[in-house]
C-alpha cells in the first residue's frame, strides 16, 4: 500500500508542477505581447 500512495502522490505533484509552469508561460507570454502592443494595436 505504501507503493502505491508514493505512485498517486507522485502523479499529482507532477500534475501541479505542470499546471503552475503552464500558468507562469502564459502569464510571461501575456507580459510580453503586452509590452510591445502599440497604441494602434490596441482592442477597443
Amino acid at each position: 500500500m505504501n507503493d502505491l500512495s508514493k505512485i498517486v502522490f507522485g502523479v499529482q505533484g507532477l500534475f501541479w508542477g505542470a499546471c503552475l509552469i503552464i500558468i507562469v508561460f502564459l502569464i510571461f507570454r501575456q507580459y510580453k505581447k503586452k509590452q510591445s502592443e502599440d497604441f494602434e494595436d490596441r482592442d477597443n
